[in-house]
């Protein structure tokens, strides 16, 4: 047993991924370990970074007579995400997490080992010099081994992952609201996600304090969970990142009830947006706007991205079954085929260029 020397790094990310404690359910364990006269449970920690018992920590900062003991995982843990992804698995063992900490902790567990060394290598407690490089297990491997650990699909874990990085999107633009979605507080639906994942950054702070207030208001949960509502901002995405004269980000609000409705029939698809882009593009103010241009040619691209991704989130099964996601590239395919087009277009202007003086 060792006494307080309060010692201990705290690690926010660290802290962060671990659920908070009620006010009473910190004053039963303050009681029980003053009942006690020692802390049963060894402090965890990392070197001299503390990774697990941060509220046991706490009581000891507040009663240093009381003994404790540490146990360390630097043996097993190379670094930071194998530690994110011993806490995750750890917290999972608990038996009082709400469905939304249940499903960011595994999301946070499948990025971390995924992102660590390029990949997974077994477990968070496999030695990675006990692998060849070329035997290490895929990204696949790894979500069907996250999946049935916690009795789960293997594509919950994928859109588990999207869960996590939009939650911790919106706390980085609006503190405290992590907390209020993992509690179960304010509910955070898979298309609310994938709106404010495609949210322009600028446009942040503003549809997220929106969401939250139309939550905490009582505002019906399908007040931005509809098709129609991620295809309309989708449009003010596009308008607000292709417009170089309207640079700031309109505060118009996308998740207004007085939205204009957007029927089934009427959804944009990527055809119709390269036909917007195209009659924008032909006007005269584009055209002999380079700055107008270059925006439209951005627009174009983010469109990209988000629209891939907005796919991948709602289908997750795209990512995971073989004979799909054959053709999922094979159609990828042809916007890289014309991307190496412009490039080799381009190469050829200089060349011919250069050529001529």
């Amino acid at each position: 047993m060792k006494k307080n020397k309060f010692e201990f790094i705290i690690d926010s990310e660290f802290q962060s991924q671990i659920p908070a404690l009620t006010d009473e359910e910190f004053r039963q364990l303050e009681e029980n370990i003053l009942s006690e006269g020692e802390v049963l449970s060894p402090l965890i920690v990392w070197g001299n970074i503390l990774v697990d018992g941060h509220n046991r920590y706490k009581i000891l900062q507040q009663h240093p007579e009381i003994p404790y003991t540490t146990r360390s995982i630097s043996c097993t843990c190379e670094n930071r995400e194998d530690v994110l992804a011993w806490i995750c698995k750890h917290q999972l063992g608990r038996r009082n997490l709400t469905p939304e900490q249940k499903k960011y902790l595994i999301g946070k567990q499948y990025h971390s080992e995924k992102s660590t060394r390029g990949g997974n290598h077994g477990n968070q407690y496999t030695q990675v010099a006990n692998y060849q490089i070329d035997n290490l297990p895929s990204v696949e491997n790894t979500t069907e081994r996250i999946a049935k650990e916690n009795n789960v699909s293997p594509s919950f874990v994928i859109r588990a992952e999207q869960f996590m990085k939009t939650v911790e999107l919106m706390e980085k633009y609006c503190p405290g609201i992590q907390e209020e979605i993992l509690s179960g507080k304010l509910k955070l639906s898979q298309r609310e996600a994938t709106i404010i994942r495609g949210t322009p950054t600028e446009a942040l702070p503003t549809v997220v304090s929106t969401w939250r207030e139309k939550k905490l208001n009582g505002k019906p949960d399908d007040s931005a969970d509809t098709y129609e509502n991620l295809e309309l901002l989708s449009k003010v995405t596009e308008r607000n990142f292709s417009s170089a004269a309207t640079s700031k980000i309109q505060t118009a609000d996308p998740l207004s009830e007085n939205r204009p409705f957007i029927s089934s029939g009427k959804r944009s698809t990527e055809l119709q947006t390269i036909r917007e882009l195209g009659e924008k593009m032909a006007t005269v103010d584009h055209v002999a706007d380079a700055e107008g241009m270059f925006s439209e040619i951005n627009s174009a691209s983010d469109s990209f991205i988000f629209r891939l991704e907005q796919c991948f989130a709602l289908y997750p099964d795209f990512l995971t079954n073989v004979e799909i996601e054959a053709k999922v590239i094979a159609a990828l395919q042809k916007a890289e085929s014309y991307i190496v087009h412009l490039k080799e277009q381009h190469r050829q202007h200089l060349l011919k260029t250069t050529n001529s003086q």
